[in-house]
């Protein structure tokens, strides 16, 4: 599933898997404090016994902190889009379970999972840190951008409990953080990692803001999913998407401050603020001599918005309406930016 634009539910750049209410609820409490943008990057698997308790609870995490995802045992379907319920077969089957997390999961993402979780029927109880290897076994399943994984336990002496195994896994001690340090050190840990693989922000009209990376696959998806797409956050403006022609032109690049540029900026920022358009005497102005006449500027105008038109496959995506230059209606457009 496609997360540009997504209007239910999507993969996101953070998954959390945990396997208590009240580890979940602490959790997202402390992280609405520190970092509520973050919640809107967030996925939350609790993996507590179905029952009214979860079903409530995952309900009004769902209800409080809007942008959030949840995935949990409801009782019937999810009163919200951004519910998903499990299938039983995730707590009895390690591929159910590792197919599930690796789905809700964006390529490079984080997925912070507490160590122990007792939910799981086929682990044992008594080798309960067998939780990293399914972590493990999800990052395997991204063979060109894996997630990175850190571990939650209220475990003491980790280290010489399982360390070999964390070692064996891939995975370095330091990976395990202390539930008791949620503000002090897991909050600031996860915000970093996400500054540094999504550095980048999409902005579409009428859809929430989504976290980009800068990854050939994110700029991919991001180009299939819309029809015009501005990217503004390199030294160079480029446009990419469905509109432009397949081949060598399927993304343009242009000089940043260049007068194309700036007018594909501006048509792109018109729709996104549900604008009248771009009035055609600012675009001929802009472009125009200094003392040019009103034809003079109307002419250059139109003959700027004919370059732009050519770029397309199709040069009616730019209409001409009340004397001002816009995008057509039902295209889906966006721009990405630093974040």
């Amino acid at each position: 599933m496609t997360w540009v634009g997504a209007a239910g539910f999507a993969r996101r750049p953070l998954v959390v898997v945990e396997d208590h209410l009240h580890h979940v609820s602490e959790l997202l409490e402390t992280l609405a404090e520190a970092d509520p943008g973050t919640l809107e990057r967030t996925t939350v698997v609790c993996l507590d016994r179905p029952g009214p308790d979860t079903t409530r609870l995952a309900a009004s995490w769902l209800e409080t902190y809007p942008g959030l995802q949840v995935a949990a045992r409801f009782e019937g379907d999810p009163a919200s889009a951004r519910g998903l319920g499990l299938d039983p077969a995730v707590f009895e089957e390690p591929h159910r379970f590792c197919k599930t997390v690796a789905g809700l999961l964006r390529p490079g993402g984080l997925l912070l999972q507490d160590i122990q979780l007792a939910t799981l029927g086929f682990i044992p109880p008594d080798r309960w840190w067998e939780s990293i290897y399914l972590a493990n076994t999800v990052r395997g399943m991204f063979p060109g951008n894996p997630p990175a994984c850190r571990f939650l336990s209220n475990k003491r002496g980790y280290e010489a409990t399982f360390g070999r195994d964390l070692l064996d896994a891939g995975f370095d001690p330091r990976d395990v953080m202390d539930k008791s340090e949620l503000r002090g050190m897991v909050i600031p840990v996860v915000r970093s990692y996400l500054a540094r693989a999504f550095p980048l922000v999409l902005r579409m009209a009428g859809a929430p803001e989504a976290a980009v990376a800068r990854t050939d696959e994110d700029r991919r998806e991001i180009e299939a999913g819309l029809d015009l797409a501005v990217w503004t956050a390199d030294p160079n403006v480029e446009i990419g998407g469905r509109l432009l022609p397949d081949g060598d032109r399927k993304r343009v690049s242009l000089k940043a401050g260049s007068q194309e540029a700036l007018t594909w900026i501006e048509l792109v920022e018109d729709r996104l603020q549900g604008g009248e358009g771009v009035p055609v005497l600012e675009v001929g102005k802009r472009i125009a001599p200094e003392g040019a006449g009103r034809a003079e500027i109307t002419n250059l105008a139109a003959r700027h918005i004919h370059t732009l038109r050519g770029r397309l496959q199709n040069g009616s995506a730019i209409v001409t309406a009340n004397h001002a230059y816009r995008l057509a209606e039902g295209l889906k457009v966006g721009r990405v930016s630093q974040g």
